[in-house]
């Protein structure tokens, strides 16, 4: 026993005198600080690579994006330049198609000489007349359409319309409907209106519901109401389109044009034609008529014309002529419309009638 605690003794001696003579804790710890610095400045190495990596691809990626940015915005730019652009060219289109109504650029710089006759605007002036016509035409279809077409309205409430103190009288009627000068004034247009509505349409039929329209007889009334109302529509529209041809619709252009051809021809006063300073397009033609037929001057102006004064007094009457024709034409068009629809009424009243008593002898009684 003795010997092996001995042993063991021995055995454990150099280990005791290595850890006395060798070791002592300032050695452990600066290798252990030594070891960390080295692995701090290991991962402080590895960290700033991979940060100047990382900073790298930051940097590239920013330079891609800002670059993108810097297209996608010159993009937009160009696009809201190219939008701003384009409405400045809309605006100026605007502009220039209505300053080309007025000077008839519409018909190219190739159409527009000195002036023919002075009349380098007339052909425009006529277009914009034209236009004001139709929207007067048309203004006047929708009130007269509405009025046959008031609901709940009671015949006796249209003629208190008739009766009332402003409705026009028959001096103004008359007046509105054919005016002494050919060109109306502004309230004869409102006159003339209100005139057709009463000699055309004074008492409009009562609208019928929708329950009423459910029964045979509503059917029926309606069926004949709107017979009876496409009839007369088509009898205001001529109505309509007599009153807009002496409406005062042609620009101030056209006016002073044919007040300066009237002194030139040497016409005193207000031409004829023109009434508070507006003109229409029969007060226009009754003005070029006068001018020549009515004007003894016009005969020796002719005589002692040039041949180009010549040439453009021909091709303006042959101008105006064709437009009379055309307006001639609509009329007779018109004409033949309103003259079918009378003969159709003329005969349902006669062959119609008897039609009707045939088919009652032939079933008993009429459906």
């Amino acid at each position: 026993m003795k010997k092996i605690l001995l042993a063991l003794l021995i055995m454990a001696f150099p280990a005791q005198e290595a850890w006395a003579a060798g070791c002592n804790c300032g050695a452990i710890q600066g290798m252990i600080t030594m070891a960390h610095m080295q692995t701090t400045q290991a991962v402080n190495a590895v960290t700033a690579a991979e940060a100047a990596s990382i900073r790298s691809e930051i940097l590239l990626a920013a330079q891609n994006i800002i670059g993108t940015i810097k297209t996608e915005s010159a993009t937009i730019v160009r696009a809201i330049i190219a939008l701003k652009e384009s409405n400045v060219a809309a605006l100026k289109g605007q502009a220039v198609a209505g300053e080309a109504m007025k000077t008839e650029d519409m018909y190219g710089k190739a159409a527009q000489p000195a002036g023919l006759c002075g009349a380098s605007t007339v052909g425009a002036g006529i277009q914009l007349g034209a236009q004001a016509g139709r929207e007067i035409h048309g203004t006047m279809r929708e009130k007269q359409l509405a009025y046959s077409n008031t609901e709940g309205a009671r015949p006796i409430e249209f003629l208190s319309r008739v009766l009332a103190d402003d409705h026009p009288t028959e001096k103004e009627t008359i007046d509105a409907l054919f005016p002494l000068e050919s060109t109306l004034t502004e309230d004869q247009v409102a006159q003339a209106h209100e005139s057709i509505k009463t000699l055309a349409n004074p008492r409009p039929l009562p609208v019928v519901t929708d329950s009423q329209k459910s029964t045979p007889a509503g059917q029926t009334y309606a069926a004949a109401k709107k017979i009876h109302e496409g009839r007369l529509a088509a009898v205001m529209e001529s109505l309509n389109n007599h009153v807009v041809f002496h409406a005062p619709t042609l620009p101030e252009d056209v006016t002073t044009w044919a007040q300066n051809q009237w002194s030139e021809a040497g016409g005193n006063g207000t031409p004829p034609g023109i009434v508070d300073g507006k003109l229409s397009e029969a007060g226009l033609y009754k003005l070029l008529s006068q001018m020549r037929v009515g004007n003894p001057n016009w005969f020796m102006q002719i005589s002692a014309a040039t041949d180009v004064g010549l040439l453009r007094e021909l091709v303006v009457m042959q101008a105006f002529q064709f437009e009379l024709a055309r307006k001639n034409t609509e009329l007779l068009d018109r004409l033949t419309f309103i003259t079918s629809l009378d003969y159709l009424t003329r005969m349902e009243s006669s062959t119609g009638k008897e039609m009707n008593d045939l088919y009652t002898r032939m079933v008993g009684a009429q459906q």
